[in-house]
């Protein structure tokens, strides 16, 4: 095998691909990346069997073949090689010469018989959507996941889709993230669960722009295409939880802030709520304000915002994470911050629409 290519594409290629190897396997096939040449060009193939990814690297192809080499060695090896054209050649023993200008490395590989396939997901039912706005919906999700193994299922993103519209959604007991997106076309509907880790993976290889990104199920496995990669992942197996029940049917107290402002306030007063030992951030609405109060050994900080609210007062108490990583996931300029009690789930939705929603579970506090 031999062939001619950036050193850029490759690199590329490699950071994309890799995301699927293995660490430290019982299987060694699984640390490596499997590269492929032939007329169509490079392939780069990369699982631990429960993520797959293939990506193609822009090349010259001189003569076709595959071998599997080690995906962290080579990855080392071509970040450090000098800018421009790289050569890759393989010879019958499946030794690789990786040389550019004056610098060649040699490395040994393994023959690609025994590489696993990636699983096999029918694509005659295709779910596209933007890719940049997939990414997002992922990474506002994401942070929601469960990282208990007590209920595994929790550790997956429940995925839905109705006709136009994509649901992904993230609970961990705690607190809970919902996120919709627009599909570019009607695709019925399915549901699955996708292993959370492995989603938020994928999430940031996906690109910034409008291009589509085209998802498709099997009963077992989730297919993420571009036009850059592929992504299968395994599916998470079981129930996932009827999370509308979760949701309050009606609200008492309303309050419209803006987001930027909040996010503020809430980051600096993080600063000494994370320096106690209860992690606690106290708000008081109080009709046009909002205040923010954290305290500790190390002393105390006080916040105030102006809002609008609809309702009776109210102090209630959050952890500091689980309100930052809410607060921090919406992208509007305001949104509605609305509960019923001091004891009852905190809900975050737009002002208008229904593209997002986050609950979070207050904490109780003395007096």
């Amino acid at each position: 095998m031999k062939f001619i290519c950036q050193k850029d594409d490759l690199m590329q290629g490699l950071s994309i691909a890799s995301k699927a190897s293995a660490t430290r396997s019982p299987q060694p096939v699984l640390e490596c990346v499997c590269v492929s040449a032939d007329l169509s060009g490079v392939r780069l193939q990369c699982t631990d069997l429960q993520m797959g990814i293939e990506t193609a690297v822009p090349a010259m192809v001189a003569e076709e073949g595959r071998v599997l080499l080690s995906a962290r060695l080579l990855n080392e090896i071509v970040r450090k090689l000098p800018s421009g054209e790289v050569t890759v050649s393989v010879n019958a023993s499946n030794r690789a010469t990786i040389s550019a200008g004056g610098s060649k490395t040699t490395l040994q590989g393994a023959s690609a018989e025994d590489f696993p396939a990636l699983p096999a997901v029918p694509e005659d039912a295709p779910i596209e959507i933007p890719q940049a706005l997939l990414r997002d919906m992922i990474r506002q999700t994401g942070f929601a996941v469960s990282q208990e193994d007590t209920r595994p299922i929790l550790m997956g993103i429940y995925l839905e889709v109705e006709e136009d519209t994509l649901t992904l959604v993230a609970l961990d007991g705690f607190r809970l993230a919902r996120r919709r997106g627009r599909l570019l076309s009607p695709a019925g509907r399915v549901t699955a669960v996708v292993s959370g880790h492995y989603f938020i993976e994928a999430g940031k290889i996906l690109g910034d722009d409008e291009a589509p990104a085209r998802l498709a199920l099997s009963k077992t496995h989730l297919l993420l295409r571009t036009k850059g990669f592929t992504v299968i992942i395994r599916l998470l197996e079981g129930e996932y939880i009827k999370y509308r029940q979760l949701l309050p049917p009606s609200y008492a107290i309303s309050t419209r802030v803006r987001c930027g402002e909040l996010a503020d306030c809430i980051d600096r007063a993080s600063l000494m709520a994370r320096e106690g030992k209860n992690n606690l951030l106290r708000f008081s609405i109080r009709k046009d304000k909002l205040s923010i109060t954290s305290n500790s050994e190390m002393g105390e900080v006080y916040e105030e915002m102006d809002v609008e609210t609809t309702g009776s007062d109210i102090d209630i108490a959050f952890n500091v994470r689980y309100i930052t990583e809410a607060v921090k996931s919406i992208d509007e300029e305001q949104f509605l911050f609305q509960l019923n009690s001091n004891i009852s789930p905190c809900v975050l939705v737009p002002t208008e629409g229904e593209d997002f929603l986050y609950l979070v579970l207050p904490v109780r506090t003395a007096g």
